[in-house]
């Protein structure tokens, strides 16, 4: 169903009560397509009890050996002349084996991901579904499709209902965009000021950078609901891992506060839902500066410890090689702990809250006497004294 919204804007709605209603199943990897299905779905403990609206809606199987992994494409209508600019969708992940469920956009040359969600996140097959409102007006998008990827089992069934999109007329090239090329430069520039965010929509300064929880840990893990051990199979979780880092558990976000081994951990707060045998993802780095010849220069690593000369810090500054310093005249409680050099002194010193004082170690213990010395040369006499009364 196709309305006009506003001038040059158009809303398609898919609910699939008479149908697919346009959006074509592609099978890659799955034994089966998205189906069109009412009532709950043929597993138990997994899938919704019925659709969001009215009858219908569409799922991917995962029993019968449609695990793990299996992957199956639910593609919309290709636009001519169009991009969709939003989408609103309802989806439904309720099964402790749940996998993957991602969206993808399609600018007429290649398939990017755009949106993802991963593990079980409905406690019930009775648990209200879930609506998604995602922008798209940024990404040429002239067609979209959602990406199935299933779990590890059949308590896996994921569903979809109740499609909204908003298409419009492309916008010229740069005709809306704050950022500005001059030659082979780009620059930044809006009338009202603002930030740079990566990763974020909400920065906060002229460049904050989130960490997207994207890099997938090797092998795979399972939490129980209302607790916080985390187990593994095939994991490496102490050369993958360290304690303080952040980590994605289907659909939750943990600190790690404890690593046991390989294959055990503890994380800060229980899992409300549980997951089972799925894969948890961490932060890559956040930031990594190399020169031209491709040496590292500047490194801020998931732990937030930066590395200047080196790609691995192991404190939070890590510098692989010499360190200068300057002259400071202020100390005072809030520099407590600062270090300069003092030009006049030519020493370094540290501030302790009130003043500058030596960097200087503690006194050592009186060591032992040493050996005697030879006997010197006999001395010059002395002065004749005063005559006594």
């Amino acid at each position: 169903l196709s309305a006009l919204a506003s001038a040059g804007t158009t809303i398609h709605t898919t609910g699939f009560e008479t149908g697919l209603e346009g959006w074509t199943p592609v099978k890659e990897t799955s034994l089966y397509d998205w189906a069109r299905h009412s009532h709950g779905t043929t597993s138990r403990y997994t899938g919704p009890a019925g659709a969001h609206e009215g009858e219908y809606y569409l799922y991917l199987e995962t029993s019968y050996g449609n695990t793990p992994g299996k992957i199956a494409y639910l593609e919309s209508p290709a636009f001519s002349g169009e991009n969709i600019l939003e989408v609103t969708f309802h989806y439904h992940l309720y099964g402790n084996q749940m996998g993957r469920l991602l969206l993808q956009t399609f600018d007429g040359e290649a398939w990017k991901n755009f949106w993802q969600i991963e593990g079980q996140q409905h406690d019930s097959t009775n648990a209200a579904w879930t609506e998604k409102t995602l922008d798209l007006s940024g990404q040429g998008a002239q067609q979209i499709r959602f990406v199935g990827v299933t779990g590890t089992g059949y308590k896996g069934d994921m569903a979809i209902d109740y499609i909204v999109l908003k298409t419009g007329e492309p916008a010229a090239p740069g005709s809306n965009s704050p950022w500005t090329q001059s030659g082979s430069n780009i620059y930044y520039e809006h009338a009202d000021g603002g930030n740079v965010g990566i990763g974020t929509d909400q920065p906060s300064a002229d460049l904050h950078i989130l960490g997207n929880l994207s890099q997938p840990l090797t092998g795979v893990v399972s939490i129980a609901a209302d607790t916080t051990l985390v187990t593994g199979s095939g994991t490496r979780f102490t050369e993958e891992l360290s304690e303080g880092d952040s980590l994605l558990i289907g659909g939750q976000t943990f600190l790690v506060t404890g690593i046991g081994s390989d294959t055990t951990l503890t994380v800060d707060d229980s899992h409300a839902l549980g997951a089972e045998q799925v894969t948890a993802y961490t932060d890559s780095d956040l930031l990594s500066i190399q020169t031209g010849a491709e040496e590292q220069a500047l490194v801020v690593n998931r732990a937030g410890k930066v590395g200047i000369g080196t790609a691995a810090p192991v404190a939070r500054l890590d510098v692989a090689g010499g360190i200068r310093l300057g002259y400071d005249a202020i100390c005072d409680q809030e520099r407590e702990g600062t270090i300069r050099y003092d030009n006049a002194g030519q020493a370094v010193e540290f501030c302790d809250g009130a003043v500058w004082r030596q960097v200087e170690g503690e006194a050592g213990a009186t060591g032992p006497q040493g050996i005697q010395g030879e006997k010197g040369d006999k001395g010059d006499p002395g002065e004749q004294g005063p005559i006594g009364p």
